[in-house]
């Protein structure tokens, strides 16, 4: 069998959400949250909305957990008024909308456009942002462009970094992230050099590519089913579970003995819509007397290229259903802002949540979003100070 045939063979049989990339317009992107400290809510919800419905008109988005390529969208603001009228105050705001064509793996920007956004309204700023999110249409031609000149340059970038892209692949796939592996390398296009290396290579890890969803809490980190087990001990309280199948010979799975891991205390169900990012809760502890809980958790953020992410603590809710809005995080005293998190190093990050007046035993679902990816945890349990 073409060894290249047998590479499409092996992704489309084990990660069917990964691209293998044939043609440019198969190239497609996850469309992120805007980045950006002063846009609410429900404007950064139809941004990206209107965002996905321009790319698939190229048939360029895609929602898949393990596509590497996104666009990331940023907000600028160039103008803010807020004027009296005669009845209601009217707010104008002009800003450029910066898309940038990323890997979300390694931080590699392939291709950025601005485009200018402006919007005015009776009711002030927040009715003139809303104005301004509804203001750009999806079918403008810009959009078309974009994606047309983003693919072209993403194939340029494989083309000339062939050798830098293998090692990556094989270093995500020593660290034991055969799916992170596999996406990385399966985005380069059959045309390019290296391609028939990186063959070889997805070839070696798709033994490691069967996944169990339900035994796993973090749900972008990948479990092998059990026939037969090896534990290889890594980092203390970490194993790397190795399915072991006789005739071939798997890429050698070590973690370095200074690779930052995260220490597991809870074990609540912690889902990452996004790759190059990891989140573990540390403790979460309530204190009726000072009403407030504060969940701790420590990340590690693979990105080169925004190690100052913007995060946001979204939402939460009580077991019983109950929303819990008075939300914080504790290094920014703010909902959403910008924290230093350098690349590969574990960061610890605190979420407060304040104004509480009674008990409850765990908070049912928290929703968070670092550098544009959004992170959530299920079922997390409430340790309250004794009074």
């Amino acid at each position: 069998m073409n060894i290249k045939s047998t590479f499409a063979t092996i992704i489309m049989a084990f990660i069917t959400a990964i691209p293998v990339f044939s043609q440019d317009n198969a190239i497609k992107f996850n469309v992120l949250y805007p980045k950006n400290t002063d846009l609410p809510e429900q404007v950064s919800n139809v941004i990206r909305s209107k965002l996905i419905t321009a790319l698939d008109r190229s048939q360029a988005s895609t929602e898949s957990n393990f596509n590497v390529f996104a666009v990331q969208p940023e907000i600028s603001f160039r103008e803010t008024v807020e004027t009296e009228g005669l009845i209601r105050e009217i707010g104008r705001v002009a800003a450029d909308l910066t898309l940038n064509a990323i890997n979300i793996i390694d931080g590699e920007i392939y291709y950025s456009i601005s485009i200018p956004l402006s919007g005015s309204a009776t009711g002030g700023k927040d009715a003139a942002l809303k104005a301004m999110g509804n203001s750009f249409r999806p079918s403008d031609p810009v959009f078309v462009r974009f994606v047309r000149t983003a693919r072209k340059r993403i194939n340029d970038y494989y083309t000339e970094n062939c050798s830098n892209i293998i090692e990556q692949g094989r270093h995500l796939a020593t660290l034991g992230k055969f799916k992170e592996a596999a996406s990385y390398l399966g985005a380069i296009p059959p045309a390019v050099p290296c391609y028939d290396e990186a063959a070889v290579i997805v070839r070696e890890i798709s033994p490691y590519l069967e996944t169990s969803p339900d035994t796993v809490i973090v749900e972008h980190f990948v479990e092998i089913p059990v026939e037969q087990v090896v534990e290889i001990q890594a980092e203390p309280d970490t194993v790397i579970i190795e399915k072991v199948i006789e005739k071939i010979v798997p890429v050698e799975v070590r973690v370095p003995a200074s690779s930052p891991q995260v220490p597991t205390t809870l074990s609540p169900k912690i889902t990452i819509d996004g790759t190059g990012l990891d989140l573990k809760v540390n403790s979460c502890t309530g204190d009726l007397s000072r009403r407030h809980i504060i969940i701790s958790t420590t990340v590690i953020n693979h990105s080169s290229r925004d190690q100052n992410p913007y995060v946001y603590f979204d939402n939460a809710f009580t077991d019983e259903g109950s929303e819990l809005r008075t939300l914080r995080i504790q290094s920014t005293n703010s909902r959403g802002g910008s924290i230093t998190m350098p690349s590969g190093i574990p960061v610890k990050c605190s979420f407060i949540i304040k104004d509480i007046d009674a008990r409850f035993n765990e908070i049912s679902y928290v929703q968070i979003s670092i550098r544009g990816i959004r992170v959530s945890i299920r079922n997390l349990p409430v340790q309250w100070e004794q009074q």
